[in-house]
């Protein structure tokens, strides 16, 4: 899945190895985790800006959508040309994430490969607090486990806690937006199709909660390295989304 990255193993490897004695490679992947979240936060924080103008924008949508209620391709138009003219994208997009996906895969590669270009895979021979960053829960030693055990017992915490996030976010965020529709007389009144729509996202947002705990299962699963990235990722995302929600409040006065 992961063997177009395979061009950029063999420096990775040499440079982590190098700095091993310095930064041993477990530490040298959460920092490199860290970096990485730490490089996108300028996106993401941009993203929850502009979830702030989409919703500055639906009263204005609304009337668009009454004006043009009989003919839905200039409706269409209409509402792609505010868009446009105000710079804002018609959708969150996802880039973090698709970012994210190659590193993840380079990182799974490097501490998964028995070889990298024809030579053994220095990197399978160091450990993180006695256990080697190559090895699986369930092919560890009895004593090596409670690594293990402790970063499943982590991902649990940061997942139920980001559950819990995401269910009190999506509570605030209703109360917002009934604070912000009576402030707006003229926008009152919500067509049934943005009714399904609102319905519909909320859907989808009650499951993502649930999506966290496939992390257990990954950290679980996959080496202990890759499991050292997806704890570090997953806690910097709790924090970061605990951080942005003061954008996503932010009245339009103090825009």
């Amino acid at each position: 899945m992961f063997a177009f990255l395979d061009p950029l193993l063999l420096p990775l490897h040499d440079l982590l190895d190098a700095f091993s004695p310095v930064i041993p490679a477990g530490i040298a992947v959460v920092l490199l985790t860290l970096l990485l979240r730490l490089a996108l936060h300028p996106l993401n924080r941009r993203a929850a800006h502009q979830a702030v103008r989409r919703r500055d924008l639906e009263p204005r949508l609304a009337e668009l959508r009454a004006q043009h209620a009989d003919d839905p391709q200039a409706m269409q138009r209409a509402i792609l040309m505010l868009h446009r003219e105000e710079g804002v994208p018609l959708a969150p997009g996802c880039l973090s994430v698709l970012v994210q996906l190659p590193v993840f895969g380079l990182v799974y590669r490097l501490f998964n490969a028995p070889e990298i270009d024809g030579l053994h895979n220095r990197l399978l021979d160091h450990t993180f607090l006695g256990t080697p960053l190559s090895q699986h829960l369930v092919g560890a030693a009895a004593g090596d486990r409670w690594v293990f055990l402790v970063l499943v017992g982590l991902t649990v915490a940061v997942a139920a806690f980001s559950a819990w996030q995401v269910r009190r976010h999506m509570a605030e965020d209703r109360e917002v937006a009934k604070r912000l529709q009576a402030s707006r007389p003229s926008s009152a009144k919500v067509s049934a199709q943005q009714q399904a729509v609102a319905e519909s996202m909320e859907q989808v947002t009650k499951v993502l909660p649930m999506m966290s705990f496939f992390t257990v299962l990954a950290v679980a699963s996959l080496p202990l390295a890759a499991g050292l990235y997806l704890v570090t990722s997953t806690s910097w995302g709790l924090l970061e989304r605990a951080s942005l929600r003061r954008i996503r409040h932010r009245t339009p006065e103090a825009a």
